[in-house]
């Protein structure tokens, strides 16, 4: 269990890095895809519900440290409630579809990218104008959905190489 939380760990540094000092020197626009998201969407549906939620708090924490531009906090309950709904929907995935994690990454791209935008504005940010918010829902979906077969089989295939946690007693399967 501990080489399984330390390898989640790695990859939401990774991510975190490749979303921050490697996507703004790619020249895809102002739009990019969302790397931490989509860790949080592949451990979840690669584990569950409750992994998603600890992923998505952990991964929505490093991107608030991250970013300058929100309120702290708005990204880990956004990446939380993905993560732990993803994991909620899973059973009712086909496992062998190929379309069924592609329609997840777009849908969880646009939710995410649209909840985060409105909470900020909610917030009282007024810098995102409501039009420009649901252009970047859309391109950041988009994007994800580009994406999602090289992030998901990826985090995927490392997480059935390591060892299942022992459930305990409160929390189902």
């Amino acid at each position: 269990m501990i080489v399984r939380t330390l390898t989640i760990g790695l990859l939401v540094v990774a991510a975190a890095i490749i979303q921050t000092a490697v996507f703004p020197l790619l020249p895809t626009g102002w739009f990019r895809p969302d790397v931490l998201l989509l860790l949080v969407v592949a451990a979840a549906l690669a584990d569950g519900p409750l992994v998603g939620l600890r992923v998505g708090f952990a991964a929505g924490l490093v991107s608030d440290l991250l970013t300058v531009l929100s309120p702290v906090g708005v990204g880990t309950l956004v990446l939380t409630a993905i993560g732990f709904a993803t994991g909620a929907v899973r059973p009712y995935l086909a496992p062998s579809s190929l379309s069924a994690p592609l329609l997840v990454a777009l849908v969880t791209g646009v939710v995410g990218t649209a909840a985060h935008g409105t909470l900020v504005l909610l917030l009282g940010d007024e810098r995102l104008p409501s039009a420009l918010l649901v252009q970047a829902a859309i391109g950041v979906g988009i994007f994800n959905v580009a994406l999602a077969p090289l992030v998901l089989g990826a985090v995927a295939r490392v997480l059935r190489g390591l060892p299942q946690a022992s459930s305990a007693p409160f929390e189902q399967a």
